[in-house]
């Protein structure tokens, strides 16, 4: 069986990525590492290179760190790996918590394990916008899960041998946000939980999720909702196909 992949999601990430990295490589006898680059227009894809770490660079940028997430997933799954995590490359991730957000997919208690800032509540808690937002559909994808959700929105993120056959070569929609992961996940049947992690604030540079997008951002993701509930009977019928029913 091969090690766990670390899947480090990057754009314009230069003045962050080297401190990461530097995390990281501290466990590297026990993940590999690959780094998914969203076509930065800086430094950062030279700077992964010159310290000989994997480097998948996207041609085109995505618009937004979701459009990662299907390029790491078909990596992992043509790689034949069986755990994959999303690890930011803006430095907020921390490297030690890696451990708990992996655990409950080796010891096959989940198939998709999201690490919340909010259980605990140590470290950064990220901004009060973004947090009622959060907060607001985390509400909402718990009651549409059956599944307590308080960070639907973190980007460090761990899935199994499931997640991965499911999001790296059956499932052909596009993935736009994090509510419409959660929901795909759940109505193909795969097991979902949260654990407490800590994060940091980003040093340099500003997230993606600022601004007008900020403001934006809640309209975008009931509209993803929507679309997801309204796709739940195909997503469950390509799940049955999946396990031969």
């Amino acid at each position: 069986m091969r090690r766990p992949l670390i899947a480090v999601i990057t754009y314009n990430e230069e003045d962050n990525i080297v401190t990461t990295l530097e995390d990281l490589e501290r466990f590297r006898h026990l993940y590999d590492i690959v780094v998914v680059d969203n076509c930065s227009g800086d430094n950062t894809a030279l700077l992964c290179q010159e310290r000989h770490i994997a480097t998948l660079r996207h041609c085109v940028n995505s618009g937004s760190s979701f459009g990662t997430l299907q390029t790491y997933f078909r990596y992992a799954h043509e790689s034949g790996y069986s755990i994959l995590v999303q690890f930011d490359g803006d430095g907020q991730h921390v490297a030690d918590e890696l451990e708990k957000i992996i655990n409950p997919v080796s010891c096959d208690v989940a198939d998709f394990v999201i690490g919340s800032r909010f259980i605990d509540k140590k470290g950064f808690q990220s901004f009060l916008l973004r947090r009622a937002a959060i907060k607001g559909f985390g509400i909402l994808d718990s009651f549409l899960t059956g599944t307590k959700l308080t960070d639907v929105t973190s980007g460090f993120r761990c899935y199994g041998p499931r997640a991965i056959d499911l999001l790296g070569y059956r499932f052909r929609t596009q993935i736009y946000d994090p509510n419409q992961l959660v929901l795909s996940a759940h109505f193909a049947g795969l097991r979902i939980m949260e654990v407490p992690v800590m994060m940091r604030e980003r040093r340099y540079g500003r997230s993606e999720f600022r601004d007008i997008l900020a403001l934006a951002y809640p309209l975008k993701g009931a509209v993803n909702i929507i679309g997801c509930i309204l796709q739940k009977h195909q997503i469950e019928r390509m799940a049955r196909r999946r396990h031969g029913i």
